[in-house]
């Protein structure tokens, strides 16, 4: 179970002419109640969050419509919806709404100490292998986060366990025209570090949305699971969809290793089918 807070306002919208008088325009004020969600796969819960709301109802537009201080929907599938909230605060009606992303549901999870969920994600088009001929991993996503599985080859010089660095670029809204160009992406974030490893993990990411690579402080990466076998390192890790402004229907992404001295080690290719020859590659978010 995932907790997103959800907090919008509608404001009515005014023509403006080339003359603008006092009373011209008349905006609603903006609203004082406000609601928060939880998801769990398709299943989204819907909960009042101010004090002293009362004749609360909801309606997801085109789908149903509900009452009380929470509603629990389950979508069809996959998608954006309108959902909106009314209820009396100081003896006024209010009204807030919004646009709420609803996502297919991911078998991943980081707490189990295991990789085994990953036997469940089989999109082809959510596979990746390395360059090196060894190196491979999948990727998948839910409403809240993107995750990652990485299975890295320690046998090539220098690139061990503590010792490798990831280099990844992504590209979050899936734009070329915007952020900075950088393999065929328009990269909005870029990440330099070795943050799988148990002593002293390190992480350096930038923001690019601007075009220049600006160092955001405190971004984070929930990692997962992590273990050793033989000349294998296996690893999972997740980043926020909200926090990294993966809202949309796509995003790009380009992400290899170097070794401790920053020598080239391997690189991760991508495709549609079984072949897998971009470097580049721009990930549907759009499973049903």
């Amino acid at each position: 179970m995932k907790k997103i807070i959800s907090i919008f306002c509608i404001a009515a919208m005014a023509i403006l002419s080339s003359c603008v008088r006092k009373g011209d325009l008349d905006l609603d004020p903006v609203p004082d109640i406000a609601f928060e969600y939880t998801c769990n796969g398709l299943t989204l819960t819907f909960t009042s969050v101010v004090p002293n709301t009362t004749d609360v109802k909801w309606e997801i537009v085109g789908q149903t419509e509900g009452s009380g201080d929470t509603f629990t929907y389950t979508f069809p599938k996959p998608g954006t919806y309108w959902i909106k909230m009314s209820g009396k605060y100081n003896g006024r009606e209010q009204v807030v709404a919004g646009k709420i992303l609803v996502a297919k549901p991911s078998p991943v999870k980081l707490d189990d100490d295991s990789f085994d969920d990953w036997n469940e994600v089989n999109y082809e088009d959510f596979k990746f292998v390395g360059n090196d001929g060894i190196s491979y991993g999948k990727f998948d996503y839910d409403a809240d986060y993107v995750y990652f599985f990485v299975a890295m080859d320690t046998t090539i010089p220098g690139c061990t366990p503590d010792g490798a660095i990831m280099n990844m670029r992504l590209d979050t809204d899936d734009l070329t025209g915007t952020g900075m160009s950088t393999k065929g992406l328009g990269c909005d974030w870029y990440l330099e570090g070795n943050f799988w490893k148990a002593d002293d993990p390190w992480a350096d990411w930038y923001d690019c949305v601007s075009g220049d690579t600006v160092y955001a402080d405190g971004m984070p990466i929930e990692m997962g699971t992590l273990k050793q076998e033989g000349d294998m390192v296996y690893f999972e890790f997740a980043l926020s969809r909200k926090i990294y402004g993966i809202t949309g229907s796509s995003m790009g992404i380009f992400f290899k290793f170097y070794t401790e001295d920053w020598e080239d080690a391997f690189g991760m290719m991508f495709g549609d089918g079984t072949e897998k020859t971009k470097t580049t590659y721009h990930f549907a978010l759009d499973k049903s």
